[in-house]
C-alpha cells in the first residue's frame, strides 16, 4: 500500500512530468493547481497521467466513475486517497 504523501507525490510529478511534455517548464504544480483547461492539459494528456499513476499506484479510481467534481489536484489527489 502506498502512503498518502507517496500517492500526492505521484500525482503531482505526473502532472508536471506531462506539462514538462508538452514544453510547459514554467507551471508550478501543486495541491491548488486547477485541472481544467487552464493547466494547458488535454483529455488525451489526463488520460496518460491516469494510466502512468495506475501503473505507478496500482488503481485507476476512474474505473468505477468518480461522483465528484475535480477542480483541482488536491480534488484529484482525495480521489485516490479514497480508493
Amino acid at each position: 500500500m502506498t502512503r498518502p504523501q507517496d500517492r500526492a507525490q505521484a500525482i503531482i510529478t505526473a502532472i508536471d512530468r506531462s506539462l514538462r511534455a508538452k514544453g510547459k517548464t514554467d507551471t508550478p504544480v501543486g495541491p491548488h493547481t486547477p485541472v481544467d483547461g487552464s493547466l494547458g492539459l488535454d483529455s488525451l494528456d489526463w488520460a496518460a497521467i491516469v494510466v502512468e499513476l495506475e501503473a505507478e499506484l496500482g488503481v485507476d479510481p476512474f474505473v468505477e466513475g468518480v461522483e465528484r467534481e475535480l477542480k483541482t489536484v488536491r480534488d484529484l489527489i482525495e480521489v485516490y486517497d479514497a480508493t
